[in-house]
């Protein structure tokens, strides 16, 4: 449903009109006199980054080489990875794709503009400044992006976390692939990989991501709030001397930074909180690690605590009838989210642990068996979220004490003047 238009909107639209009029030519003129060798250029190469390895962080490497995992493996469609005891290497031939970016459990593979924390602020910056926001690849666009247009190696470089944390909060992301371009895309693996990736996000959200596949149709106007935020600041600023007074975009960009920012604040204070809960440090005096799509599935339960019982959250549960607590099960997590502590017992933190299942893989006994566990056991409670709602608990608690007195009163002196008034007829 549209949202009502006011006269704010309706100034809006006669200053943009106004703005067309007095630059009619818009920026053609500057691209004209322009020196061609500063006008930028489309090249595919730009928005594609090699991954790098963290070794210490690839459930293979800590296993001595066992066949723990392979995700990586299964999504590269060149084969360009190879794992041995050693750890994992890229070869030459690795298309850059992203994919296995995407698919690592643990983020052993890295690059820094495609992990999942980065792409969710670039999509979320964009999606609260545009109608419309669309995620594409460097095929299927083709020339240099504008704004509003994700340009990515490969859509599947965005993982079903991000595509969760995404959805949750905004409902004008679309992906933008003309027909049959992934049929003539050498990244094989890709369509697979992003398909699955949205329908899960979709699943648990209930909330959908657009298809676009006219490059016509494409919308590439500023959202409604956006605008108003931007000229009302702007209005508030005339006669000032303030940066927003010659950049009026500058307060709407402003708050749009605020809310991505706020995000940022919330998975620190979530991680803290779980820090003060659980300890920084197992048993193994090893630093528990929380990957960055972790850090976005919390926060979003955090905030939409309903999505946590669509998920099957399982965590390695220990048979100490068979347990030699050799501790291998702890040295093979990267994330070192479970432990054997002094007493020979094993256990698990369950918001650390990604469900990688590696531990139950390198014991040898057997011990080991993934069980579910209770969704409302990953959703973390807000700290300031928590303090807020007690010191509401405690303004009302006072109002109803204050109301309670003033009750009282008003009824001792109601009496007091019927007392008086029986003596005054006497």
């Amino acid at each position: 449903m549209a949202e009502k238009r006011d006269m704010l909107d309706d100034i809006i639209d006669i200053q943009n009109d106004w703005n067309a009029v007095k630059n009619p030519l818009g920026n053609v003129a500057d691209q004209i006199m322009a020196d061609p060798a500063d006008v930028p250029s489309y090249n595919p190469s730009d928005y594609k980054d090699r991954p790098r390895v963290v070794a210490t962080s690839c459930l293979r490497h800590d296993a001595g080489g066992k066949d723990v995992c392979h995700r990586c493996l299964d999504v590269c469609p060149v084969k360009a990875i190879e794992l041995d005891d050693k750890g994992v290497k890229i070869q030459d031939n690795c298309r850059k794709c992203g994919l296995c970016i995407a698919a690592c459990p643990t983020e052993a593979l890295l690059a820094q503009r495609q992990m999942p924390k980065a792409l969710y602020d670039k999509i979320a910056r964009m999606a609260s400044t545009y109608e419309q926001v669309y995620v594409t690849c460097t095929r299927a666009l083709g020339r240099l992006p504008k704004e509003n247009e994700i340009l990515l190696p490969c859509v599947g470089v965005v993982s079903r976390q991000t595509w969760f944390a995404l959805l949750s909060e905004y409902g004008n992301i679309s992906v933008y692939l003309p027909l049959g371009i992934c049929d003539k895309c050498r990244t094989t693996t890709g369509e697979e990989a992003f398909s699955d990736a949205i329908a899960d996000a979709e699943d648990h959200t209930e909330e959908h991501v657009g298809l676009e596949v006219d490059e016509k149709e494409m919308n590439h106007e500023q959202s409604r709030a956006y605008k108003r935020s931007q000229f009302v600041s702007s209005m508030t600023q005339a006669g000032t001397r303030l940066v927003t007074r010659g950049n009026p975009a500058l307060a709407g960009a402003q708050a749009v930074a605020n809310r991505i920012q706020k995000h940022t604040n919330q998975i620190n204070s979530l991680q803290r909180a779980l820090e003060q809960t659980t300890g920084q440090k197992n048993a193994q005096d090893r630093r528990r690690l929380l990957t960055q799509k972790r850090k976005l599935v919390l926060s979003t339960l955090q905030s939409h605590p309903k999505y946590a019982q669509g998920f099957e959250w399982k965590v390695p549960v220990c048979d100490t009838t068979r347990c030699t607590m050799c501790g291998d099960c702890a040295k093979v997590c990267p994330l070192h989210a479970c432990e054997i502590d002094g007493g020979g017992h094993f256990s698990v933190e369950p918001t650390y642990c990604v469900n990688c299942g590696a531990c139950v893989a390198v014991c040898e006994e057997r011990a080991l068996t993934m069980q579910a566990i209770k969704p409302e056991t990953m959703v973390i409670p807000d700290p300031e979220k928590e303090k807020a709602k007690a010191q509401k608990a405690q303004i009302e608690a006072a109002k109803k004490k204050s109301k309670k007195t003033l009750d009282t009163s008003l009824k001792a002196l109601e009496t007091f003047g019927e007392e008086l008034s029986k003596e005054y007829k006497k």
